[in-house]
């Protein structure tokens, strides 16, 4: 009894369904069972080929801070999407990668202050706007937890300053 699976005798019968010719042949292989059973052995290389995957599940712990977090989990980590609320009244929702903060995502502030955009490893980072308590606003680009190119604009909508490459120009 042979273990190993002969691919090119694979390849071959998966031609033949397609109904093109096998090594010169011009006679296809057309009966459903011969379709069920390639399927049935390609299934079975794939299975034996792949390894497992992680799957995230989801989760609510509380910390002995009292911090919260109600969200998925891979790998004992905050992973997928989730919710992670700060005892001194901050709170984030949106994507965790490895438990950082990562891709889109709101952190509010206990002050009033929210940004909303793009993480990177637990930073701001992208695209997102940061807006303050009082009204004024960034939009723009991040690296980092700095702010890189936007705009920033008043309480009443008007431009108040701007952005370009990290450096701050007022427009008053």
């Amino acid at each position: 009894m042979q273990d190993d699976v002969d691919l090119s005798l694979i390849h071959h019968f998966a031609l033949a369904k397609l109904g093109q010719p096998v090594n010169n042949s011009s006679m296809p292989i057309r009966s459903i069972q011969s379709i069920v059973f390639l399927g049935f052995c390609v299934g079975c290389v794939l299975l034996s080929v792949l390894k497992p995957i992680a799957v995230a599940e989801t989760t609510m712990q509380t910390f002995a801070n009292a911090d919260r977090y109600v969200g998925e989990m891979q790998n004992g980590q905050f992973h997928g999407q989730g919710a992670y609320f700060f005892s001194n009244g901050n709170e984030y929702e949106g994507a965790f990668h490895e438990g950082k903060y990562h891709g889109q995502g709101v952190f509010k502030f206990a002050s009033g202050e929210r940004y909303e955009g793009e993480f990177r490893n637990g930073k701001f980072h992208g695209h997102g706007v940061y807006t303050w308590a009082g009204g004024l606003r960034f939009e723009g680009v991040w690296q980092n937890n700095q702010k890189w190119t936007g705009t920033v604009y008043s309480q009443w909508g008007t431009v108040a300053g701007t952005y370009t490459e990290g450096k701050w120009e007022s427009a008053l």
